[in-house]
């Protein structure tokens, strides 16, 4: 069985690994800890200014998030597609939203043609259905839900705070046609109380806010937002209700005096569109008297990127990085002995009858661990353990040589970090039942 160490897992393997100290200043966030905790563990490395390069622990916990996410997709019958990153001039210019996005719009020239690097996908979706199907969309398709993750740009300004706003991000948008209004609040609400189960999944209290509808336009939207000191929308909330409202609605004006203003890191975005887009490009479908109807649209988005690195600012310590458990990139690590120490062989033989046994775990398949840095000392091992934030740490040393013969159990919470002795031959019934 092939396992997992931290020797042969970038950037994990040398501990340290942490880039040159110039580059970590250069880009250190001054009040977000998951900036400065994502680039002194090396799980991020800076292009430029508001772009990234992501490390393979960092993929894996997107690939995680994003898995929940098509599971969610999948329960609304939402249909995975994959879009174009680059959309032209033409449909752009039909919604009047080049002109409108400003300087935040990134334009290219391809062939003599211009393009933009897509920050949303509204009217691309609108021209592939209007192409795809012609005149033969029929009521008998709809209600039709597509959806994609993939990656977005937008020329920010101002970016700061590594992954909280940046110019190129990852994010999950669906699209959705109906045959009516009602039909398309009724999706509408499917979609909100989706997301609902998928923020509560990971265990993230978030508010669910009125909005404008800005650029994307259309009848009403909502944000999700998770509550943070560095969040930059303001949101306000009823206390008596709960209900919540962002800055740009005009109604709030009057009612500030009751209502509790709160800083939010926006994670979500929901639209409903009605006809705007479909209008625009002809987006129709055949009634049974074959008459041809706009459909009734929403759009609805979700920023991966963004709500990993809201979890994290909100979950983590000064020195540690902690995750909801579905996205951590790791569920446990095994820390073994020093090289060389009196522990080292048994430790090592422990290590890997434990590693052997959580693998035929499906919750626990591909999600342990081995700490093997060379010649480093268990305390180094458990300082570098808290930095990546494992939720479990089980370290196996001078226990072993104990007439117990227990290991250490270190549960890395937000909130604190608990250690426990756990006999050797229940390590792995522990491990388990704590997932």
């Amino acid at each position: 069985m092939r396992r997992v160490l931290t020797s042969k897992t970038f950037p994990i393997s040398n501990g340290s690994v942490h880039m040159q100290e110039n580059i970590i200043s250069t880009f250190r966030s001054s009040d977000s800890r998951s900036a400065n905790l994502l680039l002194q563990s090396s799980f991020i490395s800076p292009s430029s200014k508001g772009i990234f390069h992501f490390m393979p622990p960092l993929v894996k916990s997107l690939e995680k998030l994003s898995s929940l996410i098509d599971e969610k997709m999948e329960n609304i019958s939402a249909q995975k597609v994959q879009m174009s990153m680059l959309s032209g001039k033409d449909i752009w210019s039909l919604s009047g939203r080049w002109d409108a996005f400003g300087k935040e719009l990134i334009t290219t020239n391809l062939g003599g043609a211009e393009h933009c690097l897509s920050p949303t996908h509204e009217e691309a979706v609108c021209k592939v259905l209007s192409q795809t199907f012609n005149k033969f969309l029929s009521y008998r398709h709809l209600p039709l839900r597509l959806y994609q993750t993939n990656t977005k740009f937008r020329n920010e300004p101002d970016p700061q705070r590594g992954l909280l706003r940046c110019r190129e991000f990852l994010m999950n948008d669906l699209y959705t046609f109906d045959t009516t209004k009602t039909a398309a609040v009724e999706t509408y609400n499917s979609v909100c109380n989706i997301y609902k189960e998928f923020f509560e999944e990971l265990n993230i209290p978030v508010t669910k806010a009125q909005a404008g509808s800005g650029l994307i336009g259309g009848d009403f939207s909502h944000e999700y937002h998770i509550l943070a000191g560095v969040g930059e929308d303001n949101v306000f909330i009823c206390p008596d209700t709960g209900q919540a409202w962002n800055s740009e609605c005009t109604n709030i004006e009057k009612e500030l005096g009751t209502l509790k203003q709160v800083n939010g890191i926006e994670v979500g975005h929901t639209f409903l569109l009605g006809q705007k887009y479909s209008k625009m490009f002809k987006t129709s479908f055949l009634t049974p008297d074959s008459k041809p109807v706009p459909c009734e649209m929403g759009c609805y988005g979700l920023g991966v990127t963004r709500i990993l690195a809201a979890c994290l600012e909100v979950l983590s310590t000064e020195s540690g990085m902690r995750w909801p458990h579905k996205i951590s990139p790791y569920k446990v690590c095994l820390v073994l002995p020093k090289t060389g120490s009196k522990e080292f062989e048994d430790g090592t033989a422990a290590v890997n009858n434990v590693y052997d046994k959580l693998q035929n775990y499906p919750v626990l398949k591909n999600d342990v661990i081995i700490d093997d840095t060379p010649k480093r000392s268990i305390g180094w091992k458990t300082k570098h353990a808290n930095l990546i934030g494992y939720p479990l740490v089980i370290v196996f040393g001078k226990g072993l040589n104990s007439e117990e013969q227990y290991a250490e159990v270190i549960i890395q919470n937000p909130d604190q970090q608990l250690t426990k002795h756990v006999p050797l031959q229940n390590v792995v019934e522990f491990i388990h039942d704590y997932f």
